[in-house]
């Protein structure tokens, strides 16, 4: 298994299966409409958002490494230092970066991941603000 060297969403969003692509692109609307200062960039052959860092990515479970039968995992690069109050996600065995894990479009809680999202965000200004 080789990661795909998707560069622009468009490549990516070509790729996925139906409900990821449900999940993606409902995913993506809601990071580019409410926080339009994030930049998309891709690594890994997925779509991170930035600001001054990596904050999030979007991995589907049909992507190699995904750990995931179905759906797509909602990275956050720095999960480990986010509140998580809504419950949504998910370290596992790893030390940093977390996941809300969504099989369905329904399963996207909005307003549970635009706080995270925002807090997300704020971390990942005042980061920025310490260097």
């Amino acid at each position: 298994m080789h990661l795909a060297k998707h560069k622009d969403f468009d490549s990516f969003y070509a790729a996925l299966l139906p409900e990821e692509k449900r999940i993606c692109g409902h995913l993506r609307d809601l990071l580019l409409l409410n926080f339009p200062e994030l930049k998309e960039k891709f690594g890994y052959g997925v779509p991170y958002y930035w600001r001054f860092s990596r904050i999030c990515f979007l991995y589907p479970a049909s992507f190699p490494y995904s750990g995931m039968a179905s759906g797509v995992a909602f990275g956050f690069t720095r999960g480990h230092l986010l509140s998580n109050e809504q419950g949504l996600l998910d370290l596992g065995t790893r030390k940093e970066v977390a996941y809300a894990r969504l099989l369905h479009a329904k399963d996207i809680r909005e307003d549970a991941l635009l706080e995270i999202i925002h807090e997300a965000v704020l971390l990942d200004a005042e980061m920025a603000r310490k260097k």
